[in-house]
């Protein structure tokens, strides 16, 4: 490939390849499409070329690991990846990084991965109130979360909420194809546990059903790496 490989990883959830999204999106970069995903990614403005490509190259690799051809790769009317109806994915991506999260389709389940840069830990009060995002706490965490972020130390706290931000996009990147609507923050709670793993209290309509949900975190080249899986009961 003409993409550096960033990690290959088994996770809970599914097969993981990260990769390094290239400054440019060359010829060479483009060969290692399909032929109708180059002519997708022509149609978008050219700054959202390299990391497109990046995702499509990233979650192509994890197929491939699993042995897995899973053809183009485009995007479905609501932005995920489209795929074929025995297998599942997802895409996410940051500044310098992208990351695709494949498997085969289980009992109708949907799953879900999210990237987020790992805030370091500050070191003083001032540090805390110059960086602050007062904004952030209350639209991402319930009532709930926003009492128990008060337990954890100030200095990890920007930490914590990025987390539960992270988490809380692969779940609803898992929980979207299932309900077919945007699911907004304060309809999941959240809880991160030191092994990796997460407690989930949904809170969604009465009309979307109900709900098996696990997620799972990990960190990875100075960021968080998310996943979720989703099953309708």
């Amino acid at each position: 490939m003409d993409v550096e490989i960033a990690f290959r990883l088994n996770l809970v959830h599914g097969r993981c390849v990260g990769v390094r999204i290239p400054s440019e999106v060359d010829e060479k970069v483009l060969a290692e499409l399909v032929p109708e995903e180059r002519s997708f990614v022509s149609t978008l403005a050219s700054g959202r070329h390299p990391s497109w490509v990046a995702g499509r190259l990233a979650l192509r690799e994890a197929f491939r690991d699993l042995g897995i051809e899973p053809g183009p790769i485009l995007a479905t009317r609501r932005g995920a990846p489209a795929l074929s109806s025995d297998l599942v994915g997802s895409i996410s991506h940051k500044r310098t990084l992208a990351v695709g999260l494949a498997g085969r389709r289980e009992g109708g389940a949907s799953i879900g991965v999210d990237l987020e840069t790992c805030p370091p830990a500050l070191s003083s009060v001032q540090e805390v109130n110059s960086q602050a995002r007062p904004d952030v706490r209350t639209r991402v965490l319930t009532p709930n979360e926003l009492a128990r972020l008060e337990r954890v130390p100030e200095e990890h706290r920007r930490r914590t909420v990025i987390l539960h931000f992270s988490l809380k996009e692969a779940l609803y990147k898992a929980i979207d194809p299932l309900v077919g609507r945007h699911v907004a923050f304060h309809e999941a709670s959240i809880t991160p546990l030191p092994d990796g793993s997460a407690s989930i209290a949904l809170a969604l309509s009465e009309n979307d059903g109900t709900f098996a949900s696990t997620a799972f975190w990990t960190e990875v080249e100075d960021h968080f790496l998310t996943t979720a899986r989703v099953q309708r009961q």
